[in-house]
């Protein structure tokens, strides 16, 4: 009975696939905007930084009925984030800095839209990302900072010590120091390497909010955060770095404005029209 009821399933869909196939074609899209960003959990506030978002992507449809569409998006994306802070007179103790972060990632985002009458689209997912490029300036002196595990590290490498690489209590963190042996007259800072590095890989959630402006004209806003910490880093009292007081784990926090063009728009429609006429 099974195999009878998997066999009238594979019939049915066999029948209905040419005029599925007719009605619905894949589209493809272009993208171009900018993006305003930060990242939380380094001590610069609002979303100062801005960067270049362009791309292209298909749009595969799954669904139709009655006004109502739903369609997968799978995109390429070069992406521009980062961070901030234009000088050091609004400074806090822990970051006496002027800022300027560049993080230019290749991305490959994995949307769900569902589309009312063509016009809106609400959309939800997921992305992946590469760095390409990474610079990290402290008063326009570049820090050196490079691309790794994003943990924090001992100053020189020794696997009889415990592991600080997850760390994120400083009190957590003084208690381990002080169970190797090392005495409250050496700071923290003097012993433990201020995270150096930024994982190269970054996994984010995304929502859009899609208008369309004109035929195949589209404006959509997208709100974008990391899954995952980018970096744990130490943040000090004083400008000398030697006083550790917290440590904060970063993310990726990004809103997108772009416009969208979207290909044989016109003709998936008119296939749609003349499928609905045929049946």
């Amino acid at each position: 009975m099974k195999r009878f009821r998997i066999i009238t399933v594979l019939l049915a869909l066999l029948v209905a696939a040419p005029t599925l196939l007719h009605a619905q074609i894949i589209k493809g899209e272009v993208f171009f905007g900018g993006n305003a960003c930060q990242v939380d959990g380094d001590e610069c506030f609002g979303f100062k930084k801005f960067g270049v978002h362009a791309g292209a992507g298909a749009l595969v449809p799954i669904f139709s009925s009655s006004g109502v569409n739903l369609d997968v998006g799978l995109e390429v994306l070069f992406n521009q984030k980062g961070a901030y802070k234009r000088d050091s007179i609004t400074h806090n103790s822990t970051f006496p800095y002027a800022y300027n972060l560049k993080l230019n990632y290749a991305e490959i985002p994995l949307m769900l839209y569902l589309t009312d009458k063509d016009r809106y689209s609400l959309g939800v997912g997921v992305s992946y990302g590469r760095v390409v490029y990474l610079d990290e300036k402290q008063n326009n002196i570049s820090t050196g900072i490079g691309l790794g595990d994003g943990k924090l590290h001992w100053k020189e490498d020794d696997d009889t010590r415990p592991d600080i690489g997850r760390i994120d209590d400083i009190n957590e963190l003084d208690a381990i120091v002080r169970s190797v042996g090392i005495p409250d007259t050496i700071g923290i800072a003097s012993v433990i390497d201020n995270s150096h590095t930024y994982r190269a890989h970054d996994f984010n959630i995304c929502a859009s909010l899609r208008v369309r402006l004109w035929e195949g004209i589209h404006a959509e806003l997208r709100y974008q955060y990391s899954l995952r910490p980018l970096r744990y880093r130490l943040f000090y009292e004083d400008s000398g770095l030697t006083l550790a007081n917290q440590i904060r784990t970063q993310y990726n926090n990004s809103i997108t404005l772009r416009v969208v063009y979207i290909f044989n728009e016109h003709r998936s429609k008119a296939n749609k029209a003349s499928s609905k006429e045929e049946q």
